[in-house]
């Protein structure tokens, strides 16, 4: 389908298509709808409901905006809602946007007009009835999650049960894995030993290297001066540079032959094996150009440019194999060599490694040419011309290189000889195993390191930034070989060791660990999301500095408690199936004889089979692979523990009559698809909505976007509508996420009904979630999936057709989940609490350029910092460039009396056309014209109201009343004596029927 032109809103209503979605077709047809579609399909729609209701079509849209904030948010805004049908207004908006619990207020209006009709917004008596029981219904289900609380409560208890099952699924999932790659250091061992030995194929080791080096080199010319051209520049055509490597290859395989040239044989003359690794190497080499050429012959460029991604699996993991190979050959060294000091070691060493030290030579050889800047001009120093010159400092360079990296290799050997310095090899091979990859992966990017030192600044400065971030990822990945390899090796003896100690010096550090697991579990979910601005605010006392301090210790402590604890359990099980009777326990309280302990713990270690450890990998991965294919990460989450309690106190409030299953009450019946929710009345021929549009806001999480603008926001917007699903990220990117009809999404419109009313309502109050939005942590993501506090959901991505609304194998997206770095690019996105986005819900309505928004903000803001008001402003200048102006002063708290001097503030919308819009801007608030005692009475005995927790779920009958009550109040106050004459008229020339029906109220 092709793009709308804006042009199209401005069409006469005459000219305007009827309807936009596209025609039935095959799935894998149809691709994403894109902004300019969704606007022209809302704005359609909406002026079929404006004819049916006899109201000016060319009259600018009108939004009404409801804040997250929970079930405080949802009862405010019911208030708001009474209100303005009181004042007879609310039908007259055009859309209705929400977040969060405005989003549960609003779908139970939503769903009353989709099951009664449109004279549900109106204020008439044969109304009044239906209306009062409905609210009814919300006033029992205020303590929607529970609604008997208590210690013998089945709905307390199943609250727990519903979490502790789906957290149990969760976790045996995450263990496996983390079983797995715990047993892979104790399996490797057995070949680390071997290894040395095994002939030919200890070619591998080169192969790696080679490897690793050529993708250094294809990245480095892609960095040159006018690689990323579309000519060429400077390749001569590619059978040269192929008839090159072929001439290279076979002089060194010709070398081979004739010397029996072995990598790790018996060593050659060096003039024999610096010449067969420079013709090795330089033969593989040559092959890049040529393919370089080729490339540009089939798709018009040169060099590919490679990502994080790419850089790790064809660079970083080659050289990290290498390194554990080479290290088995050190190890090989180091214990079969009588102990040597280091310039013994580094003195004999030069001659035992010709071939090894001339391939390395030759790769930094490569390197450095491919990093000099100049090839050309002459040098100032006696106008030697630059090849010679440049050959000069390649050699230099290299060759001091490779001296300071024997130096390094020799250092290691003799560090893995003092590992075995007591001649007990099975506890040195498991040092050698730990620390040796991670040394010779330091060594290499030390070496490098001088190697750009030695050619300075005639190196190029792209050049040393790629070495730089290269060399990051190599420590990343060598202090993750520490960590899994101690955790594996190490962390069975951390229990034994605090059991030395007696009383409770031994259990404090296990006690401690669960005790600052639990504070940080809740200390992640203290603030800053779904409208509590606590944490947010910029004035942060010491009690929120302490809980962000401990929400970022706390899972990191708690990962290291967990790889110890799977560690040990796991090597007590190996013991007790590998070994008959085995001479320790890990509970065993070993007394002061540690080091024995020691010893006989890397006995029994040792005496364990490969083949058991084999048998056991294949079994936990196998487990694993099980538990990611059939425990949905969807439906074992609490996404639907939370969906179906929403839809049962606000959507089952909208039926006259409920069937609900007689032992856990719940009526499959209550909620409904929200693309069902596209039509009332016919008009037009065509069915059409007569209640306001209702977009439901929540925040596609992407966290591990490439797009630097994401860098603080960590999401964009997302949103649901009764006619589209999708988000208009990225902005400026022609590869959209972009939307699709409910028909064409997620099994939408075949046997799955596709997203449900309350399955949407709850993914926009999905307050808890790993991946947050502009609060995403990695440590904190990791804690938080560990222990199911995941109220989001993996929604399919609109850029995909005919997706399965779950993934099918879960293992990817809870990875995802698990370090906080959900994308755009993969076929599912997480999806959760608008409010992690823009918590006001007005967003997408200056998206939609309605000139009137009136906003409920029902915020968690204690200080009046206006937390959500600020962000709001900042998103829409910077996205849209629209200019908000509001002057919120008579909103703050006054000094002497702690309440505000009014509940709204009117400010103005600058869209740049020169059409002015207006913003009404409601607070829940306390002023002195307040005249309801039972508000005064309720604040009196709950001292944070109107700004009570968002974390407190569970209303009873007076704070759901008092709410209610307030948000009633302040519509009235603010359309009435709140209200200037100069306000009413800039009201009135942006919708006049709006003053007309403030009129008509009597305000």
């Amino acid at each position: 389908m092709s793009a709308v032109p804006e042009s199209l809103h401005e069409l006469p209503l005459q000219d305007r298509p009827q309807s936009l979605l596209p025609e039935p077709a095959p799935r894998g047809s149809i691709p994403p709808l894109h902004e300019a579609d969704v606007l022209a399909l809302e704005r359609t729609h909406l002026e079929a409901r404006r004819r049916h209701d006899n109201v000016d079509p060319d009259l600018p849209a009108a939004g009404l905006a409801l804040s997250g904030g929970g079930i405080r948010s949802a009862t405010f805004g019911l208030g708001v809602l009474e209100g303005l049908r009181d004042l007879r207004i609310l039908p007259r908006f055009d859309y209705a946007s929400s977040v969060s619990g405005g989003g549960y207020i609003m779908a139970w209006l939503t769903a009353h007009v989709h099951r009664h009709g449109a004279g549900w917004l109106n204020d008439g008596s044969d109304n009044a009835a239906r209306w009062d029981a409905s609210i009814a219904h919300l006033s029992r289900f205020s303590n929607y999650l529970s609604p008997r609380v208590g210690l013998f409560s089945a709905d307390t208890w199943t609250m727990f049960t519903v979490w502790a099952r789906n957290a149990a699924l969760v976790q045996m999932t995450i263990i496996a894995y983390v079983l797995a790659a715990l047993l892979l250091p104790r399996l490797a061992v057995s070949w680390f030993e071997s290894w040395p030995a095994a002939g030919w194929a200890r070619w591998l080791v080169v192969v790696l290297f080679m490897a690793a080096i050529l993708g250094i080199v294809a990245n480095q010319l892609h960095q040159r001066p006018g690689a990323r051209q579309n000519a060429p520049h400077g390749i001569r055509p590619w059978p040269a540079w192929s008839a090159g490597a072929v001439a290279a290859l076979a002089l060194a395989a010709w070398l081979a032959v004739r010397f029996d040239f072995h990598p790790f044989g018996a060593p050659k003359p060096q003039w024999v094996a610096l010449p067969f690794a420079a013709l090795l190497l330089g033969g593989m080499a040559a092959l890049l150009p040529a393919a370089a050429q080729w490339r540009f012959n089939r798709v018009g460029r040169t060099w590919p440019d490679s990502g994080q991604g790419h850089v790790q699996w064809l660079i970083v993991l080659p050289l990290l194999a290498t390194s554990v190979e080479l290290s088995a050959v050190l190890w090989y060294i180091a214990k079969g060599t009588p102990p040597r000091t280091f310039g013994a070691m580094f003195q004999q060493g030069l001659p035992a490694w010709p071939f090894q030290l001339s391939l390395a030579f030759a790769a930094l050889c490569l390197l450095a040419c491919c990093s000099l800047r100049d090839w050309t001009t002459r040098t100032r120093l006696w106008s030697v011309p630059r090849p010679v010159f440049n050959l000069f400092l390649i050699v230099l360079s290299a060759g001091t290189c490779i001296v300071a990296l024997h130096a390094m290799f020799a250092g290691i050997v003799v560090l893995m000889q003092w590992f075995g310095a007591d001649g007990r090899s099975r506890a040195g091979v498991w040092h050698a195993f730990i620390w040796g990859p991670s040394l010779l992966l330091s060594a290499f990017a030390m070496a490098v390191t001088l190697l750009l030192g030695l050619l300075g600044r005639a190196s190029l400065e792209g050049m040393r930034e790629w070495w730089s971030r290269l060399a990051a990822w190599l420590w990343i990945y060598a202090l993750g070989w520490n960590l899994i390899t101690l955790a594996s090796l190490y962390g069975p003896l951390l229990l034994p060791w605090l059991l030395q100690f007696d009383g409770w010096a031994g259990m404090a550090p296990a006690a401690g660990w669960i005790a600052t697991t639990v504070a940080g579990l809740f200390a992640a979910n203290s603030g800053a999301t779904s409208g509590d601005n606590k944490i947010r605010s910029s004035e942060r006392g010491w009690q929120q500095l302490g809980l962000e301090v401990l929400a970022r210790v706390a899972p990191v402590l708690f990962i290291l408690g967990l790889l110890v604890a799977t560690a040990t359990v796991l090597n007590l099980a190996l013991w007790h199936v590998a070994l008959p009777a085995p001479a320790l326990s890990p509970l065993c309280n070993v007394g002061g004889c540690w080091s024995a302990y020691v010893e006989q713990y890397w006995d029994q270690v040792h005496h364990v089979p490969p083949g058991l450890l084999g048998l056991a990998l294949a079994g936990v991965v196998l487990a694993g692979v099980l538990l990611a294919w059939r425990v949905d990460i969807n439906e074992f989450s609490l996404h639907a523990f939370y969906r179906s309690r929403l839809a049962r106190c606000y959507l089952g409030a909208s039926r006259t009559i409920r069937t609900p299953q007689r032992f856990t009450q719940f009526d499959d019946d209550d909620d409904l698809p929200v693309g069902s929710l596209g039509g009332q009345a016919e008009a037009g021929g065509e069915q059409h909505d007569l209640a306001p549009l209702h977009l439901i806001n929540c925040t596609v999480n992407l966290g591990g976007s490439k797009d630097l603008s994401l860098h603080t926001r960590h999401g964009a917007s997302f949103t649901i509508t009764p006619y589209t699903v999708g988000s208009s990220y990225p902005k400026a990117n022609a590869e959209k996420i972009g939307y699709r009809p409910h028909d064409y999404y997620a099994g939408g419109g075949g046997d799955v009904p596709g997203i449900s009313l309350g399955e949407a309502i709850a993914v926009s109050g999905a307050a808890a979630s790993p991946n947050h939005g502009f609060h995403t942590s990695p440590s904190v993501a990791f804690m938080m999936t560990m222990f199911n506090a995941r109220l989001g959901r993996w929604f399919a991505n609109p850029r995909q057709d005919n997706t399965y609304p779950s993934p099918w194998f879960s293992l990817r997206y809870l990875v995802k989940e698990l370090f906080g770095s959900a994308d755009e690019r993969a076929n599912y996105l997480m999806i959760s609490d608008g409010g992690h986005f823009e918590n006001l819900a007005a967003y997408e309505l200056v998206r939609r350029k309605c000139r009137l928004i009136v906003v409920s903000d029902a915020e968690c803001d204690t200080r009046m910092d206006f937390g959500g008001l600020g962000t709001l402003i900042r998103l829409c200048k910077v996205d849209f460039n629209v200019r908000i102006e509001i002057d919120v002063a008579p909103l703050r708290l006054d000094p002497a009396t702690g309440l505000s001097r009014a509940h709204c503030a009117i400010g103005s919308i600058d869209y740049g056309d020169g059409v002015p819009g207006v913003l009404v801007y409601l607070k829940a608030s306390l002023t002195e014209a307040v005249r309801d005692a039972s508000l005064w009475q309720y604040q009196a005995t709950h001292r944070a109201f109107p700004q009570e927790s968002t974390g407190d779920q569970f209303y009873g009958e007076d704070q759901f009343e008092s709410y209610r009550r307030l948000g009633r109040h302040i519509v009235k106050q603010a359309f009435g004596a709140g209200m200037d004459q100069p306000q009413r008229d800039r009201l009135a020339r942006v919708r006049p029927d709006f003053s007309a029906a403030l009129s008509a109220a009597g305000t």
